[in-house]
């Protein structure tokens, strides 16, 4: 295999610490790969070599990636323990051995979410959107966490410092109320037992002598800290990044950890990977007059190994009917150009405008896989909810026994006005609520009738249990009143309704249905796994996703699509001046497209006039 100049140096460093700044489409994953074979080959022991990625997904392929390497290059059945994992299962393993951690230590990010929600309800906290109080919240708490920083002085996303303040203080305690820590908690818990003791940390020093991490611009304060010990004395640190796709700010990545890195490591070698082997010319021109707007980076001059090809069309429209109209047009342009729809991707900046537009091109008969489709419906409120009934149903002996986490969940949607408080209690099942409420046979009545509800749903096919809970049950009520109450469209939810009755008539049994969400990759918010690998997808079938949710993928085509201020960059950004994550956001994108690439705006919205967005005035001036 050829390597460039930039791309060799990189391969060949053997001790000491590097920082590898790797802009999109420069190999390096080829790169990680290949250094892990250098090092072996001038004899560093493979067990002595830790990999760190940021998903499993991504320390999966990494690991599969560098057994091809080696295989190509060596007899068949060597072994090569080298060791893959995430942050999270590096240090949950030592604190596994350490400190004898189990699983059942760890909060889930669901029950994470189950307890912000309660303490929202008991609060009486002014929540517009479950799901974004829920997000902002817990990304609140992962930064102030994960990033060592005073809680008195953290000035949160989405609500007031005191709120924010009194809603930690209530999570804190309700996790040891529980017994358990959070994921950020384990990161702290395995920085101060390195910290504090220096035995254990000369062991797991001597474990790990050559330590490579992907993604470092990614990175936390307390990831970082633990790592830096990790890595004493030799400091054989390699890290490969790019501070202008740090775009997780949200949940605490701090990209100016790399420029603490030069400063920690004054003697450090700095490498540029600086060649785009995806991107044409024409799309590596505009992406670089974009990014350069930013003023806290490094300056890489990304230079394209293709050339022209076809200038990026970016185009206002009226309104987005007819930029989506325009969408459809385009895509069946391409694929009489011999394009095919796998490798298009229609890219957007939130989940809620995915609806939208498969539905648009549906109309069109443009087929297309969603990241917001039939699978992830079962993230939003609607499809948790249907999902919760479905399971609170199938539990064998609900009288003795009641599993707190579903029926919780939905225990007064709609209102039956239950306390959550009985259902906290240790232990609790529908008889001993009945008991709780004996002496008021309204709420005997609710709890008998809730009982009789989930027999009924027990006993229903998938398509058909949908239609109960809606009907029979009372939850459309409950979402027209949600509707009201949230100022949002009733037809959005009623359609996340829709979705999740047609992924369950895919099932002959309520088992098997859950069991299949239950196996699906967005079910328990990893990754875009199917996304990783395009070649599963049908030919016939384009993608629709979130600019977030592209990160580490490509496509022959991308269409970047509702690029107005408010949007991209949003309406914060946009009220603060501060545009350099949503810049880096925007720059992800567009530097997803191999060939074609395609940026609209419209200029006016629901029927209002919108702005035009600050970055598309950047990148026309290279067109």
């Amino acid at each position: 295999m050829n390597f460039n100049k930039s791309q060799m140096e990189a391969i060949s460093f053997m001790t000491g610490q590097s920082m590898v700044l790797a802009g999109p489409g420069s190999g390096k994953t080829t790169v990680i790969t290949h250094r892990i074979k250098h090092l072996i080959e001038k004899g560093v022991a493979p067990d002595k070599i830790l990999v760190i990625t940021f998903t499993k997904k991504a320390a999966e392929h990494m690991k599969e990636k560098f057994l091809q390497v080696m295989k190509k290059s060596n007899a068949t059945g060597v072994s090569y323990p080298v060791a893959f994992g995430t942050f999270h299962s590096v240090y949950f393993k030592i604190l596994r051995i350490e400190k004898n951690y189990t699983a059942k230590n760890i909060l889930r990010d669901y029950e994470k979410n189950q307890i912000l929600k309660e303490i929202a309800i008991r609060k009486r906290i002014n929540v517009r959107s479950m799901n974004d109080y829920l997000s902002n919240t817990s990304g609140d708490i992962s930064n102030v966490k994960g990033n060592m920083l005073p809680i008195n002085q953290y000035c949160p996303k989405s609500t007031t410092m005191e709120e924010f303040r009194s809603i930690y203080n209530e999570y804190s305690k309700e996790l040891k109320l529980q017994g358990k820590i959070d994921f950020d908690d384990m990161l702290a818990d395995c920085f101060s037992l390195l910290k504090e003791n220096p035995s254990i940390l000369k062991k797991w020093q001597q474990v790990y002598q050559y330590i490579l991490i992907d993604e470092f611009q990614d990175i936390n304060m307390i990831q970082y800290q633990v790592v830096r010990l990790l890595a004493e004395p030799e400091n054989n640190l390699f890290i490969v990044g790019d501070d202008d796709q740090s775009i997780y700010g949200f949940r605490g990545a701090c990209p100016k950890l790399m420029f603490k890195f030069g400063q920690d490591f004054n003697d450090y070698r700095e490498i540029i990977l600086n060649i785009n082997y995806r991107s044409t010319a024409n799309i590596v021109e505009i992406s670089n007059l974009l990014i350069k707007n930013n003023r806290e980076r490094f300056v890489k001059n990304i230079k394209a190994e293709k050339r022209f090809f076809k200038d990026p069309e970016i185009k206002l429209f009226k309104n987005q009917f007819e930029e989506l109209e325009n969408v459809a047009k385009k895509i069946k342009e391409l694929n009489k150009q011999g394009v095919p729809s796998k490798e298009i991707a229609v890219l957007v900046r939130n989940n809620a405008q995915i609806n939208e537009i498969e539905k648009h091109l549906m109309n069109r008969h443009i087929k297309s896989k969603s990241a917001g489709g039939q699978k992830t419906v079962y993230k939003t409120m609607v499809g948790m909810d249907i999902i919760s009934y479905v399971k609170a149903a199938l539990l064998k002996d609900r009288i003795s026994t009641v599993e707190n986490i579903n029926l919780v969940r939905i225990i007064n949607k709609p209102a039956r006005c239950i306390s959550r408080n009985v259902l906290s209690m240790e232990n609790m099942s529908l008889l001993k609520m009945k008991q709780m409420y004996i002496h008021n046979r309204e709420m005997v009545n609710t709890i008998e009738k809730l009982n009789f509800d989930l027999e009924m749903i027990k006993k229903l096919k998938p398509t058909t249990a949908v239609t109960y809970i809606l009907k029979g049950v009372g939850y459309e009520k409950y979402l027209y009143e949600y509707a009201k109450e949230n100022k949002i469209k009733i037809a959005t939810l009623l359609e996340h309704v829709e979705k999740v009755r047609q992924d369950g008539g895919k099932f002959a049994t309520l088992e098997q249905w859950i069991g299949n969400v239950e196996n699906d990759c967005h079910t328990n918010n990893t990754c875009n796994s199917k996304y990783k690998n395009n070649e599963k997808y049908s030919e016939d079938e384009i993608n629709i996703m979130t600019m977030h949710s592209s990160k580490g993928l490509e496509f022959e085509a991308v269409f970047v699509i509702d690029v107005i201020q408010g949007v991209i960059p949003t309406s914060k950004a946009v009220l603060t001046k501060d545009y350099e994550e949503e810049r880096r956001v925007f720059y992800v994108a567009i530097t997803r497209a191999k060939k074609y690439l395609y940026v609209y705006g419209v200029m006016e919205n629901l029927g209002c006039k919108v702005e035009e967005s600050i970055f598309m005035q950047e990148i026309v001036k290279s067109v």
